[in-house]
């Protein structure tokens, strides 16, 4: 009966349930074929185009050849569930090793028969193939010079004898009838493999391993994007079948979309209707901007730059440049680019998202993304172009969609730009190919950390030589990632400097004496109390002297007459954040006085008279005046900077490093200097950030760009992982806060979820993707130390506030602010 059972199977070879091994292999073949075929790329210096494409085409076709195997087979067709958890866990039912041996003998094969087998990059290919292939089903997470990762088997070896076995139980003659069908351009026989295997370990056991340890000799960085290439179009191919997805066709938009958009609603600019001097400015930024798409050396310059100062109108300059660019590349080029805008903060994401919305009147997903792990997870394309109907895709066909950027335009964060090229992660690395022949826009480009600088010039070098992607830097304060002076960037505006002459809205006076903070809210409340009609803004860098000063405002009777007092932290639940940024932003007759953590440098779009900030970096600083006097009031903005303390600590020590404030206060002084007054007023801002950039370029270390740069030549995947672009906290502990009605709701749909049995585990997810943007409104991230006696509504991720407990942790004003009695009474009542 077993015997039956097998030999039934056999004949029915399957990858998936529902779906026929040689199916999937050719379609996964076609499609990593398909997907090299629409890329324009220049890496004949090391690969040539027609070699790549077939060669994506033979990991596509031998990815899952280890499922031939009747240890497979029993397991993807037994029905049930217990049996089939049992039969996974076997290891003869693993097929990844396996597959990637027969992807190393083939593409092995190939590369003998084409004679390219000496050559020196071509060598690196089978090998290269070989980790794509081995990995597919996890993370690349080893170094590649770790003879671990390879083939250490002999006879009598654990898994060796697994690979024995495996062999022994596939049907070669099968095998054969399907590998002739796919590869009748390649003369490859599979019989050959079967009797060679062994050869096969032994050959990546040894010269393999050799040339592997040479990568470091070599200082390229093509292996290493390589390998994300291949990598990153067998994940999509596979991924894209195995959901049974159909692939997204590609679609046009109108380049003078942008145009049009502000005709509509701001009406013709003309000498005769510029109601106000910004706007003259912005329309002439926004027109020699444009020109200069036409004047671009389309193989020399595609590392640009646009820097000009804050409330310019980056925004929509930046989108309709690209839209015109990719129009000229379509044309001249033959290739249409997807357009990626990368910013640092969720917020602006959000908000620019919003923008290109309504400049694109409420578009489909496959023409407007945007993506961040909050953002909604549907994916809508027109299904019937004629009738309009919008289709929603399900959760996780959604996903898949979202997650590989199968969109003309995708809004998203620097996170996730940076993490899909630096990165040993499947997810992340899935949508790596989609960055090639793309136009990316980097906005607030000075939130990247310096010490990284090195590695993604190197990295976004690399892109614009050999996969023709364009990059803009969209920035008021250009940093020295490229030199200009070298040619190594193309200012989209001539003459740039002219327009920060120009504007004239703000002074910035540095106080760089220690001052106490007590002393400091007197200072604070005088100039509150003497200037009634200005509305003030006050940056603090710790949540704690935030607290201290909104309390210390608010319990001030004379500072609240005709007054609304807002406070903003990160203590505050996501929701509320939002709720008081939106009534910032709103015109009243009241006057306004904002207290807030650094977070409303973030992007937040609103406009004061004068700004109290605690010292912070430059960079941050010059965000925090773009929120001062943004749109040319009548009388000039006031940006005014201390340096704080408490008991004679400083508050900035708690979050900067000590390094880039010293250079703050250099340039303050060295500029400040040449002042007189002792304020240095808007025009001086160009000369003030080009004094910072150069000293931190002077000074700064590059330690943590070599290391990773080291890793990366060497394919060293385990210290690859160790780059994160935002420095992560890991005292802190997210704490779902139950803070009203919707709050309860979502707990329920929460707890509905995860305690249905039902449903299997993915299916948890997936139904917990519908409510994860509801769910995160209410998540703060707070010290663990702080909330030790608060139950955990997630196992060791995410603590809980219920409703009832509300008023011992979290205040309606101030957010997440334990009282003395709190952790007594969580843990007792």
């Amino acid at each position: 009966m077993e015997q039956k059972k097998t030999s039934c199977l056999l004949n029915e070879l399957k990858s998936h349930p529902d779906k026929l091994l040689l199916n999937h292999i050719e379609n996964v073949g076609n499609l990593s074929k398909k997907i090299l075929e629409s890329k324009t790329l220049n890496l004949d210096k090391f690969v040539d185009a027609e070699t790549l494409k077939d060669i994506s085409y033979l990991i596509g076709i031998t990815h899952d050849f280890g499922k031939a195997t009747k240890f497979f087979q029993e397991y993807i067709q037994e029905d049930d569930e217990k049996k089939k958890w049992k039969l996974k866990n076997k290891p003869e039912t693993h097929h990844a090793f396996l597959s990637s041996l027969f992807t190393y003998y083939i593409v092995k094969e190939y590369i003998s028969k084409k004679e390219l087998v000496e050559k020196d990059f071509y060598k690196y290919l089978p090998i290269i193939s070989f980790f794509v292939v081995k990995r597919h089903h996890g993370n690349l997470n080893k170094n590649a010079s770790d003879e671990t990762y390879y083939c250490t088997i002999d006879d009598g070896d654990e898994e060796f004898e697994i690979i024995k076995k495996q062999i022994a139980a596939i049907d070669f003659d099968k095998l054969n009838t399907i590998y002739k069908k796919l590869c009748f351009e390649y003369e490859i026989n599979v019989d050959d493999f079967k009797d060679d295997y062994k050869k096969t370990v032994d050959d990546i056991n040894t010269k393999q391993k050799r040339l592997i340890r040479r990568l470091d000799d070599e200082n390229t960085l093509f292996y290493y994007f390589a390998t994300l290439l291949l990598y990153s179009v067998l994940l999509d191919a596979d991924k894209t079948d195995a959901a049974n997805l159909k692939s997204i066709d590609r679609k046009d938009i109108d380049k003078d979309v942008v145009d049009k958009y502000k005709k509509n609603k701001f009406g013709c600019i003309d000498e005769t209707n510029k109601k106000s001097k910004i706007n003259e400015i912005r329309e002439n930024i926004y027109n020699e901007v444009i020109s200069s798409v036409n004047e671009l050396n389309l193989t020399n310059d595609k590392i640009l730059s646009l820097n000009v100062p804050t409330g310019t109108g980056k925004t929509l300059t930046s989108l309709s440049f690209a839209l015109n660019l990719r129009e000229r590349l379509r044309k001249e080029k033959g290739f249409c680019p997807r357009i990626i805008y990368s910013l640092p903060f969720l917020s602006i994401v959000d908000q620019n998202s919003d923008v290109f919305n309504d400049v694109l009147d409420n578009p489909t997903t496959d023409i407007l993304l945007k993506h961040h792990h909050l953002s909604d997870i549907t994916y809508k394309t027109n299904e019937d172009e004629f009738e309009n109907v919008k289709f929603e895709r399900d959760v996780g066909k959604s996903l898949l969609l979202i997650e590989g950027w199968n969109s003309e335009i995708i809004v998203t964060t620097f996170m996730q730009f940076f993490h899909s090229f630096i990165t040993n992660r499947n997810r992340a690395i899935r949508k790596f190919h989609n960055i090639s022949n793309s136009i990316v826009i980097l906005d607030e480009v000075q939130a990247i950390p310096h010490k990284y600088w090195l590695l993604l010039k190197e990295a976004i070098r690399f892109f614009a030589d050999y996969f023709n992607t364009y990059f803009v830097f969209v920035t008021a304060t250009l940093p020295l990632i490229f030199d200009k002076k070298e040619n190594e960037i193309k200012s989209l505006i001539k003459n740039n400097e002219e327009y920060f002459k120009i504007f004239d809205r703000v002074d910035l006076i540095p106080n760089l004496i220690l001052l106490d903070i007590e002393k400091f809210k007197e200072e604070l409340k005088n100039d509150i109390l003497q200037n009634p009609d200005n509305d003030f803004l006050i940056v603090m860098n710790t949540i704690n002297s935030s607290k201290d000063i909104y309390t210390f405002i608010k319990n001030e009777p004379n500072s609240n007459e005709n007054t609304k007092i807002y406070y903003l932290s990160t203590n505050i639940i996501p929701k509320e954040r939002l709720k008081r940024i939106k009534d910032i932003k709103e015109k009243t007759k009241e006057r306004k006085i904002i207290v807030s953590t650094q977070l409303i440098e973030a992007g937040v779009d609103i406009d004061v008279d004068v700004v109290y900030r605690d010292i912070a970096p430059l960079d941050s600083i010059n965000q925090v005046a773009g929120r001062c006097n943004r749109n040319f009031g009548d009388k000039k903005g006031q940006v005014k900077i201390f340096i704080l303390t408490e008991k004679d600590k400083k508050y900035y020590s708690y979050i900067y490093d000590s390094f880039i404030i010293g250079k703050t206060k250099n340039v303050f002084k060295k500029i400040s200097a040449m002042c007189e007054p002792k304020l240095i007023n808007e025009p001086k801002f160009l000369e003030l950030n080009k004094s910072y950039f150069e000293e931190i370029k002077e000074g700064m270390s590059e330690d943590d760009s070599d290391k990773i740069l080291k890793s990366i030549k060497k394919l060293n995947f385990e210290e690859i992982s160790e780059f994160k672009l935002i420095k992560e906290e890991p005292y802190k502990v997210d704490v779902f806060v139950e803070a009203d009605e919707k709050a309860k709701e979502v707990l329920q749909k929460y707890n509905d979820i995860w305690n249905n049995d039902k449903l299997k585990g993915f299916e948890k997810k997936n139904e917990f993707f519908r409510i994860k943007k509801d769910f995160y409104d209410y998540v703060i991230s707070v010290d663990n130390k702080k909330v030790e006696d608060l139950p955990w509504l997630i196992e060791n991720q995410i603590k809980y506030i219920s409703n009832k407990d509300l008023k011992d942790w979290y205040k309606p004003d101030i957010g997440f602010d334990p009282s003395p009695d709190a952790s007594f009474n969580s843990r007792y009542f």
